[in-house]
C-alpha cells in the first residue's frame, strides 16, 4: 500500500467517520447542544445558560439602552432644555469614553483578582444610579459628571462577560451563545428609540418632567433588577467558582474536565507582564486590534449621524417619533445579520465569509452617502444597510478567540485590547469626522467611513491568509469536527500526515 493510501486510511480512522460538508452542517439546523452531549452536560449547560446568558444579555441590553438614550434625549428636547449646541453631544460622548478608557486596563486586572460574580453586578448598580442622575441634569456640566461616572462603571462589563462566556463553554457551543449575547446590544438600542417615543408621547410633562427626563428614569428602573439577578446567579470562571444552591461541585468538576479534554488551559489568576510581551510578538494582537478600531469607526455613522440627519435634513420633515424610530432599523439589520452570520460560522467554522460580506456591504453604504446626490430613499437605504457593520462585533471577537483558543492569556489580552484600543479612537475621532454643525451632510465623516470600510475589507482578507498560513505550518490548532459532531484537535494537516506516515512505518 502506498504512502498516500496509508495516510488516507489513517485519516479516516482518526475521524471515525466522513467529514461533513458545509451544506450538510447548515441543513442540520440550530443545535443548542452539540451531538453526543450527555444528560449531565445538558443539565449543567442549561443552568449556565440561565445564569450567564440571562444576566449577560440583560446587562448588555440595559447598558446599550441607557447609552442610546443620550442621543434619543438630545433629539427629543434635551438640546433645547439644557441649551446645548455646537459639538456638545460629541463632547459628552468623548467624556464617557475617556473615563471608560482610563479605567479599562485597571478594571481588566481587577477581574483577575476579585470575584467576577460580585464585581459585575456591583458596577451594574452604580451604572443605574448614574443613569438616574442624568434625569436631573440642569446643565451641560451636570451631564459631563454623569457621563464620566457612567464610563467608569462600564469598564469591566463587556470584557468580563465575554471572558466568563469563553471560560465555561466549548468552542462549538460558543457561537450561538455569543450571538445571543451580542444581539442584546442592538436590541437595547432599538428599544431605546421606541421607549423614547413612548415616554415623549405619554409622559411628556407628567409631574412637571420633560419626556426625555422620564426616559432616563425608566432606564434606571430597568437596570437595577438586572443587577440583582447577577448577584444571585452569575458565576465566576470554572476554575475559581464555588458551589452554590444552583450549581454543584460535581457540575463544576464536569465543566473543568470538558475544558481540559478540548485542550483549553486554565488561565493564571495573575497575568504576568511576560505574557503580554509574548502576545505582542505575534500577529493576532495587531491585526485583530486594528480590525476592531476599524469596526468602531465603520459602525458609527449608522447611529448618531443618522439621528442628526433625520432631525436636520431639509428634504423631508420628520416628526420626533420618526426621528426616534427610524434609527432602530439599522439595529434590526444588525440583529438579523448577526443571527444568520453566527449560525453560518458556528456550523461551518468559517469566520472569514461573514466578515467579508459585512465589510463589503458597509463600504457600499458609505459610498452611497459620499455620493449624496441620490434620492431620499437611497440615503435611507444606505443608513439602514450600514447596520450590518454592527454584526462584525461577534464575528471578529469569535474569530480572534478561535485563532488563540489554546492560549487563554493571549485570548484575554487580545479581547481586552480590542475593546480598549478601539474605544480610544472612538472617543475622539468622531469629533473631527462627524462634527455636529455639519449635519445633515457629513461629507468628511462619510468619506472617512468609506476609507475605513475599504481598509477593513483588505484586513479581513489578510487575516484569513495569515490564519491559513499558520495552520499549514502547524503553528496553530486546526478545529476538526467528526461525523458525530465531536471536536478533534490537530495542529495542522501536515502534522496529521506525518503522524500517519510514522504509524505506517
Amino acid at each position: 500500500m502506498g504512502t498516500d493510501s496509508l495516510v488516507q486510511e489513517t485519516t479516516r480512522t482518526f475521524y471515525n467517520g466522513p467529514e461533513k460538508t458545509k451544506w450538510q452542517k447548515l441543513k442540520e439546523g440550530v443545535q443548542w447542544y452539540r451531538p453526543g452531549t450527555t444528560t449531565a452536560e445538558k443539565k449543567m449547560l442549561f443552568k449556565l445558560d440561565c445564569a450567564i446568558l440571562v444576566f449577560g444579555c440583560l446587562s448588555s441590553f440595559s447598558k446599550t439602552l441607557d447609552n442610546g438614550s443620550l442621543t434619543n434625549a438630545y433629539v427629543s428636547g434635551m438640546q433645547t432644555d439644557l441649551n446645548l449646541g455646537g459639538n456638545d453631544l460629541n463632547y459628552l460622548t468623548a467624556v464617557y469614553y475617556s473615563s471608560y478608557l482610563s479605567f479599562m486596563i485597571p478594571g481588566s486586572f481587577l477581574l483577575t483578582r476579585l470575584p467576577i460574580q460580585r464585581v459585575l453586578p456591583t458596577m451594574e448598580i452604580l451604572w443605574g444610579l448614574c443613569t438616574f442622575g442624568c434625569a436631573w441634569a440642569h446643565s451641560l456640566r451636570d451631564l459631563y459628571v454623569c457621563r464620566f461616572f457612567l464610563g467608569a462603571c462600564e469598564t469591566v462589563a463587556f470584557t468580563g462577560l465575554i471572558y466568563v462566556i469563553g471560560s465555561w463553554y466549548l468552542r462549538e457551543e460558543m457561537g450561538v451563545r455569543v450571538a445571543l449575547f451580542n444581539i442584546s446590544s442592538p436590541l437595547g438600542s432599538m428599544f431605546s428609540g421606541y421607549l423614547q417615543t413612548a415616554t415623549y408621547t405619554h409622559l411628556q410633562g407628567r409631574h412637571g418632567l420633560a419626556g426625555w427626563r422620564w426616559l432616563f428614569i425608566v432606564c434606571f428602573c430597568i437596570t437595577i433588577p438586572c443587577a440583582l439577578i447577577g448577584f444571585v446567579f452569575f458565576p465566576n470562571s470554572p476554575n475559581n467558582t464555588k458551589p452554590t444552591f444552583w450549581l454543584s461541585q460535581e457540575e463544576i468538576d464536569l465543566a473543568n474536565k470538558r475544558l481540559q479534554e478540548e485542550g483549553i488551559r486554565k488561565i493564571d489568576k495573575n497575568i504576568k507582564w511576560k505574557e503580554l510581551s509574548r502576545v505582542l510578538k505575534d500577529w493576532p494582537w495587531y491585526f485583530f486590534v486594528f480590525g476592531w478600531c476599524l469596526y468602531d469607526q465603520n459602525q458609527y455613522f449608522s447611529s448618531t449621524p443618522f439621528s442628526l440627519y433625520l432631525k436636520d435634513t431639509k428634504s423631508v420633515k420628520y416628526t420626533i417619533p420618526q426621528v426616534n424610530n427610524y434609527p432602530t432599523v439599522p439595529k434590526a439589520v444588525t440583529i438579523v445579520t448577526t443571527i444568520l452570520g453566527s449560525y453560518y460560522s458556528d456550523k461551518t467554522g468559517d469566520r472569514f465569509t461573514p466578515c467579508l460580506v459585512a465589510t463589503v456591504l458597509n463600504a457600499l453604504a458609505a459610498a452611497i452617502l459620499v455620493g449624496w446626490n441620490v434620492s431620499e430613499g437611497a440615503r435611507l437605504f444606505a443608513f439602514f444597510v450600514s447596520g450590518i457593520s454592527g454584526s462584525m462585533n461577534p464575528f471578529q471577537m469569535s474569530w480572534a478567540s478561535d485563532v488563540v483558543k489554546e492560549d487563554p492569556e493571549a485570548r484575554s489580552l487580545i479581547t481586552a485590547s480590542m475593546n480598549c484600543i478601539g474605544q480610544v479612537f472612538l472617543a475622539w475621532v468622531p469629533i473631527f469626522t462627524f462634527p455636529i454643525p455639519q449635519a445633515p451632510r457629513f461629507r468628511r465623516g462619510f468619506t472617512f467611513s468609506l476609507i475605513t470600510s475599504i481598509l477593513h475589507v483588505l484586513l479581513v482578507i489578510l487575516i484569513f491568509l495569515l490564519e491559513r498560513r499558520d495552520l499549514r505550518s502547524g503553528k496553530r490548532f486546526k478545529k476538526i469536527v467528526d461525523y458525530r459532531g465531536h471536536v478533534v484537535e490537530r495542529e495542522s494537516v501536515e502534522e496529521l500526515d506525518e503522524s500517519s506516515k510514522e504509524k505506517a512505518v
